[in-house]
């Protein structure tokens, strides 16, 4: 070939070259502008999903609820005061409660978004307050577990849950999330920036922003946020932190290591310490500290409509330098606690018994429906009641305890108490440590039975049957004479909750296996589970007999299951329970009840007798 050939040949593969790559050039260029107009799409497809609101359902049995009443959160709507509470939501002075359609009875986070009043319940979900009533929140990101609301300038309602921080415009029917990190308090910035304090630290938000600014303080739990001036405040676990809004850092107060909780007013961060004796107790960002008397012990501190309130066992208080302690609002009868984990009907009174708590008393019958505290002593977590001739016996997690009027005794046992049993020789009590019978023998796993924690009894003739979390045992003449090991396929579940003892055999409830029953006949009885109550967590000790033959259990979560007359199938029933989470169950009179009663989580429904609902 020729050199002017070959010149030739080169020039021509040379603009060959040259033009794939510039039409590679060209096409990642397109491919880079494809991709970034299609990014901001994608991105807003992950974060925002839309946001409907729904009237809730209501149970249409009749009963009665109470809760403890304690105010949980506080805002200011239209020139009224909102009140999220233990015993509902407070609008206007009016409280709705299960009956107006809450889903459950504990509104733990009010605020306005633009006027309309939104609220969220201590144990999941959210909503707001329509013309006839509350309505459900519905989004693609439920279930959102809220812990604290904000409104913007321009109306858009900040949402701060468990699952992060989201946005919802109003009027817009979406929401979107603007970070991931769990949300415990919530404070807008005056730049329009959000402080979000969770578990995981402080992060302060820009929406728009990829990502959010990480705060340093002194602890990473921090509970409470607030914008105070040109200072921002936090109560973290190790006490309160303060520091300029565009910091990176926020120093610990040198006199606010017991502020774990407040809220910022006037200039001051408030909060109630937890020693005697009652007062209110205020930061200010020079490092001084101030403390006035309180008329009582303070449980939370609000800031609302322009005023520092504080809620106390009397009710709602507002807090003026100059006048001191207002009360407000009185507070609505109710329960001293919210957890009812155990209950028993004693001649005219019905006893309660708290899962964070002591002991109370109520009369069955009386409108409004509502306890008293009762003697307790040391006695505290109570997980079972057992009245007898006069005497009440209570088993708690600081042991068992005697009570007769006003004596309290402690009884000399095994640690925490969690059961109890009357048996043909006297009282049987279980402990974490195995089962102490009346002739003062702690029997445990050492001596045959399946484990040691002893969660229910049952007596049965000569017989006291034991539910351990590790399978059922049997005690006869102070000893194990049987077990029911995990292996034998016998149970639903290995981890036994409740028994009782009917003509019709032994009835086993579980926590995760539902309910079965062990059939009179000998050893080699069978064991007949109801697939129908497959999957159910039966709390301890909910487990009741009616006298018309049905068999009702409290379960975690699931609310009430009860069985039909003959006790062939069992059904949930539709009750207007304060929570689903049902730990307790009693009828009142005992041998003819007007009344039942279940202990939630959230408080206590009294039923009348004749509204349970028949299972077919």
């Amino acid at each position: 070939m020729s050199p002017a050939a070959r010149r030739a040949l080169l020039f021509a593969g040379g603009a060959f070259l040259a033009a794939g790559a510039a039409a590679l050039l060209l096409l990642r260029r397109i491919d880079r502008a494809v991709a970034g107009a299609a990014a901001p799409a994608a991105v807003r497809a992950e974060s925002v999903r839309t946001l409907g609101f729904e009237a809730a359902s209501r149970s249409r049995a009749a009963g009665d609820v109470a809760g403890d009443g304690a105010v949980l959160d506080v805002a200011e709507v239209s020139g009224d005061l909102l009140l999220g509470t233990g015993s509902g939501l407070v609008a206007a002075d009016r409280t709705l409660g299960i009956r107006d359609g809450l889903p459950s009875l504990r509104v733990g986070a009010v605020a306005s978004w633009r006027g309309t009043p939104v609220f969220a319940l201590e144990r999941g979900g959210w909503g707001r307050l329509g013309p006839s009533g509350p309505e459900r929140a519905a989004s693609g990101f439920d279930p959102l577990e809220v812990r604290d609301f904000a409104e913007t300038e321009g109306g858009e309602l900040l949402v701060g849950a468990r699952q992060g921080l989201f946005r919802a415009p109003f009027g817009a029917g979406e929401i979107e999330r603007l970070d991931g990190a769990p949300v415990l308090s919530l404070a807008v910035l005056p730049s329009g920036e959000v402080a979000a304090g969770g578990e995981t630290g402080l992060r302060v938000v820009a929406p728009g922003r990829a990502e959010a600014r990480l705060v340093a303080t002194p602890d990473r739990w921090v509970s409470r946020v607030a914008v105070v001036g040109e200072t921002l405040w936090v109560a973290t676990a190790t006490g309160a932190a303060h520091g300029p809004l565009d910091g990176t850092t926020l120093t610990a107060h040198p006199r606010g290591g017991d502020a774990v909780d407040g809220a910022g007013f006037d200039g001051a961060f408030h909060f109630v310490p937890a020693d005697a004796p009652p007062r209110l107790a205020s930061l200010l960002p020079d490092g001084t500290r101030r403390e006035v008397p309180a008329p009582e012990r303070l449980r939370r501190l609000f800031v609302a409509g322009g005023r520092l309130l504080a809620d106390g066992s009397a009710g709602l208080r507002r807090y003026d330098g100059a006048r001191g302690f207002e009360l407000v609002r009185e507070a609505a009868p109710g329960l001293p606690a919210a957890h009812v984990n155990a209950l028993a009907a004693d001649g005219t009174r019905l006893w309660l018994g708290f899962f964070d708590g002591g002991l109370a008393t109520a009369d069955p019958r009386a409108t409004p429906l509502q306890a008293r505290p009762a003697p307790s002593g040391g006695a505290w977590g109570v997980n079972a009641i057992l009245p007898a001739a006069g005497v009440v016996w209570a088993a708690t997690l600081r042991g068992a305890f005697r009570i007769e009027g006003d004596d309290v005794r402690a009884i000399d046992g095994a640690g925490a108490a969690f059961a109890l049993a009357q048996t043909t020789s006297g009282l049987a009590i279980g402990y974490g440590q195995g089962v102490l019978l009346p002739a003062r023998r702690l029997l445990s796993a050492w001596h045959g039975l399946p484990g040691n924690q002893a969660y229910a009894l049952a007596p049965d003739g000569a017989s006291l049957w034991v539910g351990t979390p590790t399978g059922l045992g049997r005690i006869e003449r102070q000893r194990v004479s049987g077990r029911v090991l995990p292996g034998e396929g016998k149970l639903p579940h290995p981890w036994v909750t409740a028994l009782l003892v009917g003509e019709d055999g032994l009835w086993i409830a579980t926590y995760g296996g539902g309910i079965a029953v062990r059939r009179r006949g000998g050893e080699e009885a069978p064991f007949e589970p109801f697939p129908e109550t497959r999957g159910l967590k039966v709390n301890a000790g909910a487990l009741l007999a009616l006298p018309d033959g049905r068999l009702c259990a409290g379960t975690q979560g699931s609310g009430v299951w009860c069985s039909d007359r003959t006790r062939t199938r069992f059904a949930r029933v539709d009750l207007p329970l304060p929570s689903p989470d049902v730990f307790s169950l009693a009828a009142f009179p005992k041998e003819a009840p007007e009344h039942l009663f279940a202990g939630t989580s959230e408080g206590l429904l009294r039923l009348p007798a004749d509204a349970l609902p028949e299972t077919r």
